[in-house]
């Protein structure tokens, strides 16, 4: 062993004593009555007012803080309160008191250790309503909270356009007057929030036989890089293997390179298993003793952790404090059958032990079927980009270049060929990765393995656009219950503009659903609101057309509701213009049986040029008159890209940079991007802005099928937009 590592542990050993009351004081911490409600006052108990973009004031008038709307700039900023919660560590209903206001209905995120967890609008009064400044409650449910928590609050100003006030319109406040916290009543398996102050994260590789944990090193060297990570506290292992064989990969040159120091920063439990055993149980004794919470990656097998777990027994901490503070992420199943059963039951029984979904695997929400747990991204894609771009002398992220060039090496050294695997073939797979996506909440930020590679790998752009030959019609519904569509067209009219294929439109009609009251769903729309929706759709086409054209080779947009056989017509003409050369793709944005009709009527000859896109079953399969499979039969090519709904269904935040862009265009599509978001006519869209149908466009353009980017997020809706 060498001397630094023994001297470490010496160091280390010193806290030893002081475990067996920590063990206990932390037990009864947090086995301690959670019977009593907290209330928070704003006014009062928020001591820091001035962290957000705006500042709060308080309005003592109305008992409430409020953010000064008449300051121009702060209309577009949100305010933010802080607190520590001093309560105890469990799960909680949080309601805020806020205010309605007949101006604008504010939105309020409650956050916790800095990171939005949950939002909430405001209720719209109206102008003259008797609610005006008067007080409404809305519960956040089953929120996980530790005592030290960071509580927070945050509001943004909003108008409705309805008071006019000073040449312009009067705006709401974002006023809120308390939260009130009350113990869940009901068992909640939600997870707290990875707190950068108190908290550990712990990354163990087996690195046996496959290579993948040595892109996992690389990627998370990459992300550890990025200045938001820059106070992670991590403390990462190599060779903590189970019951498999095979080859061992050895990573301690890129471990060096990722991590830093070995036996400080990183452990080489291949090396002397026990010795990095014994520093584990002491650096993670640590972070308990300061109520911390050890979050491990679990890249490999729970061999390892059983050990280090059972000497924090040894050692006297308790067994419930290990049960709430030490949470085990395990997204692998092989990796779970290559852990010796007792092994694996035993760090079950004494730790959270999470099993998410495999990162292997392609995320759909909409599959829930032999799921794991919670829905992982895909973190292994085939093809050379990705390596190209992350290696480029081009890249200006350097380190992340050094780790990816140094994996790549060790791959290349190790002789690594599985045929089951796309690293041979120049691939990448660091789909252990999604245990940190888990752990870290990236949710939206790397929830593919194309936009984990542009936000931490590389600023070399790996979309390109490059459509693929041919022409586009666009069939949407609308005027089914849910209103994305409303928020989807603009993006979709946006996009093609910014990438200069106006003139490949050559088909567009809304309210395809032909009757939209068969629909099967648990929430339906009526007659007065399928209305609604069939104009505002065709308002909102228009102004699209007219912000984003010309669309030289789009002859009219069409109501299929009221107008079905001209839109019919319309396409059968596109179909007919196929050719090998110049045919046709088809975004099913909406149920099929528009499409059916026109394939129908349509010449037989020309419809294998046809390829129809589609990213959800809630389309495919409720058609009224056409199944699916009807559809195909027609023999058009079929493309599913996958739920474009993970990516593209975000928190309204993701959309600020759009409220007040000076581009006309821009602001257009967050004005019906918000109004989607408020429709109310169904519920799994509050608080939510929905553009999924444009991620059909978006893989189109960047390729479709040969290399096109099928897990678009906001932030490359975003990019593209604002080319």
């Amino acid at each position: 062993m060498s001397k630094l590592f023994s001297s470490l542990l010496i160091a280390l050993a010193l806290t030893a004593c002081k475990q067996t009351q920590v063990g206990k004081d932390l037990a009864s911490q947090n086995t301690a009555s959670q019977n009593t409600a907290i209330v928070y006052n704003a006014l009062e108990d928020f001591p820091d007012l001035t962290s957000g973009g705006a500042p709060y004031y308080k309005d003592t008038n109305n008992q409430a803080l409020g953010i000064d709307a008449r300051v121009h700039e702060y209309r577009r900023l949100y305010a933010r309160a802080t607190r520590t919660f001093d309560g105890v560590s469990g799960h909680y209903n949080i309601e805020i008191t806020a205010m309605t206001e007949e101006d604008g209905e504010p939105t309020y995120r409650l956050l916790i250790n800095n990171k939005v967890v949950s939002t909430y609008r405001a209720t719209y009064i109206g102008k003259g309503h008797a609610q005006d400044l008067k007080p409404e409650t809305f519960t956040w449910q089953h929120v996980s909270l530790r005592k030290g928590d960071i509580l927070g609050i945050e509001s943004i100003p909003n108008t409705n356009g309805e008071i006019p006030e000073h040449g312009g319109t009067a705006w709401a406040r974002g006023r809120w007057q308390q939260l009130k916290l009350t113990p869940s009543a009901q068992a909640s398996n939600a997870r707290p929030v990875f707190n950068f102050e108190h908290d550990l994260l712990l990354s163990q590789f087996d690195f046996q036989p496959d290579a993948d944990d040595l892109h996992a090193v690389a990627a998370l060297g990459s992300l550890l890089d990025d200045p938001s990570m820059r106070n992670l506290n991590v403390l990462a292992v190599a060779g903590t293997v189970g019951i498999q064989g095979g080859k061992y990969r050895t990573p301690n040159s890129l471990m060096n390179l990722a991590f830093g120091e070995e036996n400080v920063n990183w452990l080489d439990a291949k090396k002397d298993w026990q010795a990095a055993v014994e520093l584990v149980e002491k650096r993670v004794a640590k972070v308990l003793e300061r109520g911390g919470v050890v979050w491990v990656q679990e890249a490999g097998q729970s061999d390892f952790s059983q050990d280090w777990i059972k000497a924090l027994i040894k050692a006297g901490v308790a067994e419930s404090v290990i049960k709430q503070q030490v949470v085990i992420v395990q997204h692998s199943g092989w990796n779970e059958q290559k852990t010796s059963p007792a092994a694996l039951a035993y760090v079950k029984a004494k730790a959270d032990y999470r099993a998410i979904g495999d990162g292997n695997k392609l995320k759909r929400k909409y599959i829930r079927k032999d799921r794991r747990g919670d829905v992982t991204p895909k973190y292994v894609a085939e093809g050379v980009k990705w390596l190209k771009a992350a290696t480029s002398a081009s890249n200006n992220k350097k380190l992340s270049r050094q780790l990816w060039q140094h994996a790549q090496q060790l791959v290349a050294e190790s002789g690594f060929n599985a045929a089951n695997s796309v690293i041979p073939q120049g691939g990448i797979d660091f789909s252990d990765m999604v245990e940190v996506w888990w752990i870290l909440q990236l949710e939206n930020k790397a929830n593919s393995a194309h936009a984990f590679w542009q936000r931490y790998v590389t600023d070399v752009e790996v979309d390109k656009i490059a459509p693929p030959k041919g022409r586009l019609a666009v069939v949407i519904d609308g005027n089914s219950p849910d209103p994305d569509d409303i928020g989807a067209t603009p993006v979709m009219f946006g996009l093609l503009s910014k990438a200069g294929l106006n003139e490949r439109l050559v088909h567009l009609s809304h309210s395809c659903d032909l009757d939209p009251f068969k629909n099967k769903g648990r929430q339906q729309i009526d007659t007065p609101g399928e209305l609604r929706r069939q104009a505002v759709l065709h308002e909102l086409s228009g102004q699209g057309i007219e912000l984003f054209g010309p669309f030289k080779n789009l002859r009219n947009y069409y109501n299929c509701r009221t107008d079905q056989q001209a839109a019919t017509q319309d396409l059968v003409d596109a179909i007919n213009a196929s050719s090998a050369s110049d045919p046709l793709w088809i975004i099913e944005a909406g149920e099929p049986d528009l499409i059916g009709y026109a394939l129908q009527a349509a010449n037989p000859a020309v419809r294998k040029h046809v390829n129809v896109i589609s990213h959800h079953p809630a389309n495919d399969n409720t058609g009224d008159f056409f199944t699916w499979q009807q559809i195909l039969d027609f023999g058009v090519t079929e493309h599913q890209i996958g739920d474009q709904n993970v990516g593209l269904q975000t928190p309204i935040s993701h959309w600020d940079w759009a409220k007040h862009h000076p581009a006309a265009g821009i602001t257009y599509i967050w004005h019906w991007l918000d109004y989607a978001e408020r429709d109310g006519m169904v519920d799994f869209q509050t608080n939510k802005f929905d553009c999924s149908d444009a991620g059909m466009v978006y893989w189109w353009i960047t390729g479709a099928n040969n290399g096109g980017n099928n897990h678009a997020t906001a932030e490359d809706m975003k990019d593209m937009l604002t080319l």
